[in-house]
């Protein structure tokens, strides 16, 4: 009797979570005591330090191509580039803005032919579908190796932070993720807020990824009716980061009106605004059956950065101020 009570106590290891894909229900008759605390001050340290990071890296990269490109082109005649309003004025001399020119990210051979019409934001996006959905049908043949990937807030591995949004736990998921990203994301690459350049997505991309698995992991601290059971279950997806790109798109594009194909034709922030109110109740209340083992903070975070990047004007506030803070970094290292 005793050893039969004990075993409903006992909490779900997130290593068998991980191989069984478990309701809020079944996690619940583990035991109505206390839940394990989550860590909380350590990964949102890990996430800024690597946002942080992330962006400075982006912009070093994006700094040193201008450079090389300023020095072929000769605007300069040889002399040394003093300050990063230099580079500026020098890259725009005969020129428009990059992605106007042509993609920096030439690939070989026929895929690069294939993509020589691509801009160099809207060949990141096609990597990461790529990428993602490759990595789904490897882990499919291994499937414990997504344990490795996957985010469980108890845990403490500060990493899985970023390598959960590459993961995903069926060919649907992936297929609906991918989809989405390409659909709404090429216009994103287009829109003034990246203007086609990769470097810039591929910060965003990154760091919205970190910053909305973090919101996954903290929201399971709240007092919430079902979704603080999540702490147990490892996360996987890259649903933060897609809908950070459709929070780009309706931000830019307010007055649009998009097919639901369900519900039909509606304004864009409109269909936004009630994907958030979906996933805040998923949040605080929960829903049952496949509704409830769904993770709706990463979708909420990633949707409010994504609006808030183009309402704070990001290329402005974020991107251009990394990009000068990389190129007086390179310029004190003599790499400019």
């Amino acid at each position: 009797m005793l050893r039969a009570t004990l075993r409903r106590a006992t909490p779900p290891t997130s290593r068998h979570l991980c191989r069984t894909r478990v309701s809020n229900r079944s996690i619940a008759s583990y035991g109505g005591g206390g839940l394990p605390s989550v860590p909380v001050i350590r990964p949102t340290l890990w996430a800024l330090a690597a946002t942080g990071t992330i962006y400075i890296g982006c912009a070093a990269y994006d700094v040193g191509r201008d450079v090389r490109d300023v020095k072929r082109r000769g605007v300069l005649e040889d002399r040394q580039i003093d300050s990063y309003d230099e580079l500026e004025r020098a890259k725009l001399q005969g020129f428009g803005r990059r992605h106007e020119i042509h993609s920096q990210w030439q690939l070989p051979g026929e895929v690069g032919a294939m993509l020589s019409n691509y801009n160099d934001a809207q060949k990141l996006l096609l990597g990461a579908a790529a990428f993602n959905t490759a990595l789904y049908a490897a882990s499919s043949a291994a499937r414990g190796s997504l344990w490795s990937l996957g985010h469980v807030p108890l845990e403490g591995r500060n990493y899985t932070l970023l390598t959960s949004i590459f993961g995903h736990w069926s060919f649907l998921q992936v297929g609906i993720n991918c989809f989405i990203m390409l659909h709404w994301g090429f216009d994103v690459a287009n829109s003034p807020t990246f203007g086609g350049n990769g470097s810039h997505l591929a910060a965003f991309y990154l760091s919205t990824g970190i910053l909305s698995s973090l919101g996954h992991h903290l929201a399971t601290v709240l007092p919430t009716r079902t979704y603080k059971l999540h702490r147990f279950a490892p996360s996987l997806g890259a649903g933060g980061v897609v809908l950070a790109i459709m929070g780009v798109f309706g931000a830019s594009n307010p007055h649009i009106m998009v097919d639901t194909i369900l519900f039909g034709i509606y304004p864009v922030q409109h269909v936004l605004a009630a994907s958030a109110l979906v996933d805040f109740v998923g949040i605080v209340i929960g829903y049952p059956s496949v509704l409830g083992m769904l993770r709706h903070a990463p979708h909420l975070v990633g949707l409010g950065l994504g609006e808030a990047y183009v309402w704070y004007d990001g290329e402005r506030h974020v991107w251009q101020p990394s990009r000068r803070l990389a190129f007086n970094c390179m310029k004190r290292i003599h790499m400019v």
